[in-house]
């Protein structure tokens, strides 16, 4: 603290002739450079950039500035986000790499999905034919039940007009009788008579 300018600048390795010219040219350039009066506030051409990061409010000498999403951004200077960048890299890394795929595995394989599709286009095919036959069957009991139950309502009809002519019979045969009846009462008559003469003969 208390060595002189010489052994300074001796100490630095400077030589008494740098020193001699290093002190001249200090002593011509404070003649041009004069210490001003009062310090630039430099301060107000930087207040633009923060505006665009949040709100700047000054009081006198004091600026105050609130930031916008502090949060998120303390979240993205943490070093926690920084080493997920890693953790990425490292997933990517560990990743499980698909080996070489053997030709003659994919060429079985296409043969076999081919024969798997074959055997389903037959399945499929089978499988339409005995739709269609029952279908078929089934449009034919369709038809056979439709002419059963025709044929019953008209056997039916028939079965009723029968009955309605044995009723109509029936009645005639009554009312036929009632005179066979008035014809027995004449008969008794007469044989009452006729048995009446022979106990006189």
């Amino acid at each position: 603290m208390t060595a002189s300018y010489s052994e300074i600048s001796f100490k630095s390795g400077l030589s008494p002739e740098n020193e001699v010219n290093f002190s001249l040219s200090l002593d011509q350039g404070a003649e041009y450079i004069k210490r001003p009066v009062t310090l630039c506030d430099r301060t107000n051409k930087h207040l633009g950039a923060l505006t665009l990061e949040g709100t700047v409010h000054v009081e006198g000498n004091m600026t105050h500035f609130v930031a916008e999403d502090l949060e998120y951004k303390i979240k993205l200077s943490s070093p926690q986000a920084k080493k997920g960048d890693g953790n990425t890299l490292y997933k990517q890394i560990s990743a499980p790499q698909v080996g070489h795929i053997d030709i003659n595995f994919l060429n079985d394989l296409e043969s076999e999905a081919q024969h798997l599709a074959t055997s389903v286009d037959n399945l499929t095919e089978n499988l339409c034919g005995i739709l269609h036959s029952i279908s078929s069957i089934t449009a034919d009991n369709v038809d056979v039940y439709k002419n059963a139950v025709s044929k019953m309502s008209d056997d039916m009809d028939a079965n009723i007009k029968s009955m309605y002519t044995m009723m109509a019979k029936a009645e005639e045969v009554t009312q036929t009788m009632k005179s066979v009846q008035a014809h027995s009462v004449r008969i008794k008559e007469i044989k009452r008579l006729v048995d009446l003469f022979e106990s006189y003969i």
